[in-house]
């Protein structure tokens, strides 16, 4: 796949990250996540999972996620990235905060059409983590998206392990 802004480099999971194919994401992640969590019921309810070493969803935006006519609203976008990215931060075993985000859109994207979301990290240079996201639909790239992570130094796992007993 060519990309106009993003390198589509992987850095890809290492065989002892614990993570695995088809691991569903929002099952380790709080509840309360406006973008994932399903205790929320303003959440736009994406179901991430693991997918060829890299976050992915299916999804279709609704009417009311809607900014200019037919077409989902820019931050919306961006908040759905910028989680999605930081899931692809924590199968790194990574626990880390948004420094800094960079979206370009690349043409608008309708709301009530399914898209598919694909998040990744692509570097990790000491406590920052480069990552990279797009929204597509079978045709078109709409949105790519990078981001750097800081690492606040606590080992995902421990709070987002796959075995762990939620509440």
């Amino acid at each position: 796949m060519n990309y106009k802004y993003i390198t589509g480099k992987n850095l890809g999971l290492s065989d002892y990250s614990g993570w695995t194919e088809g691991t569903i994401m929002q099952d380790i992640y709080p509840d309360s996540s406006f973008v994932s969590g399903t205790g929320n019921t303003h959440s736009m309810k994406i179901i991430p999972k693991i997918k060829d070493q890299k976050v992915y969803a299916k999804y279709a935006f609704e009417k009311r996620f809607e900014g200019g006519p037919g077409l989902v609203h820019g931050g919306i976008l961006s908040a759905a990235l910028d989680d999605m990215m930081g899931y692809s931060t924590i199968i790194h075993n990574k626990f880390a905060v948004t420094a800094n985000l960079e979206v370009n859109f690349l043409i608008p994207t309708p709301v009530l059409k399914e898209f598919e979301i694909f998040a990744w990290v692509k570097d990790i240079d000491g406590k920052k983590i480069y990552t990279e996201s797009l929204i597509k639909s079978d045709e078109h790239t709409h949105v790519e998206s990078s981001a750097m992570f800081i690492d606040l130094g606590l080992d995902a796992a421990e709070f987002f392990a796959p075995d762990k007993n939620y509440p």
